[in-house]
């Protein structure tokens, strides 16, 4: 295996695709008015459309690339990667409607920034351009206006995406401001997120809708229902008469990990529980059976034997923070007015393609994918 390494790869993609998906925001003087959506009355035009899903399958075609050089030719070390990448690129419908539904959600935050007054400084802007080109250069952002080398990168990006899009340098450059407005955005919303949550220690006897598997999520049918009910009332009949709750729950409980343990779920964080459990243990009396509790999972009978405040750690309270922020993302879309037109995905380009890889790339692409490419 070559010692370019996975993990190396993996940090690079992460970034890249963020970079990939936030192009589609980027505007374009546009002389066709044909309009593909509307947001909140905000046009946006058929040939800014087809302009940004050039330019994302021209950097989509770059990241293969790029993974082919980081991993010395063995993309099947970054297998999910590759294929994401290909079927987008294959499904011009699917890439088209991620697209558009960046610009639509792009439309949104630059209607919000503009309202609330908030919008990045130059110095933000010009530190999203200098991340991006240091990931692409490897050359760290303190050494990269005198390298000459990544420069020289720098300014044939410009050209090569300029030709593959039609977009200006202007229009390019209009990319980091639509992620730095994001990110100010981003600490704007979640400034008051808090940095501790309550935290429960429980234990509980499920009685599964499914037994056989208990994370099958389909609704029970009345007989499954009807069994489910049957045990819990078993449970609780056993508790009642005595039976210590520990037995119990490894006799009858679905949750084999936990009836392992006497049905000791541990601590967890009442965010990161299932809906029904978490309403049933928030403010529930310790070291009282509560239940038949209902989640989609089944029937709970619970018991908090512990509660307390608990500080997050920096990962928890940066998935708190992006959990928070795509919540009140998701409520602005869905507050908002967005009109698709009828016939939006007419025409979506499917240029440049995979055809556009080298030989030897693209060899390596269709040894993962298992399709053939042109």
């Amino acid at each position: 295996m070559a010692r370019h390494s996975l993990p190396r790869a993996a940090r690079w993609w992460t970034a890249l695709v963020l970079i990939a998906l936030v192009l589609a925001a980027l505007p374009v003087h546009a002389q066709d008015q044909q309009i593909v959506s509307r947001v909140n009355g905000d046009p946006i035009t058929r040939s800014a459309f087809q302009a940004r899903v050039r330019l994302v399958r021209w950097q989509y075609l770059r990241e293969l690339d790029k993974l082919y050089e980081l991993t010395g030719g063995n993309v099947a070390l970054t297998p999910q990667y590759v294929e994401n990448l290909v079927t987008n690129l294959e499904n011009p419908d699917t890439l088209g409607d991620a697209v558009l539904t960046q610009m639509e959600e792009e439309r949104l935050l630059a209607q919000v920034g503009r309202d609330q007054g908030i919008a990045p400084t130059d110095a933000e802007v010009q530190q999203r351009e200098a991340a991006f080109f240091s990931l692409w250069t490897n050359v760290s952002v303190d050494e990269l206006a005198s390298s000459d080398s990544a420069q020289a990168f720098i300014t044939q990006w410009y050209v090569d995406a300029g030709a593959a899009s039609g977009m200006s340098q202007d229009d390019l450059r209009a990319v980091f401001a639509a992620e730095a407005l994001r990110a100010r955005l981003f600490d704007h919303v979640t400034a008051d997120v808090p940095t501790e949550e309550l935290a429960v220690h429980t234990r509980h006897i499920l009685c599964s809708f499914h037994p056989d598997n208990p994370t099958d999520l389909t609704p029970p049918t009345p007989e499954e229902r009807s069994a489910a009910e049957n045990c819990i009332m078993n449970a609780y009949a056993r508790l009642s008469a005595g039976e210590p709750f520990a037995s119990v729950a490894n006799a009858l409980s679905n949750d084999r990990a936990s009836a392992q343990r006497g049905g000791d779920v541990d601590w967890a964080r009442v965010s990161t529980l299932v809906t029904g459990y978490a309403d049933a243990v928030r403010d529930a009396e310790l070291n009282k059976l509560i239940g038949p509790v209902e989640t989609e999972f089944g029937l709970h009978l619970i018991e908090v034997l512990e509660r307390k405040k608990q500080r997050l750690t920096d990962e928890e309270y940066a998935t708190s923070r992006q959990g928070y922020f795509d919540a009140w993302l998701k409520a602005l879309r869905a507050q908002a007015t967005i009109e698709r037109s009828p016939d939006w995905n007419t025409d979506i380009p499917t240029e440049p393609g995979l055809d556009a890889l080298d030989a030897k790339v693209r060899d390596a692409v269709t040894k993962v994918t298992g399709n053939s490419t042109p």
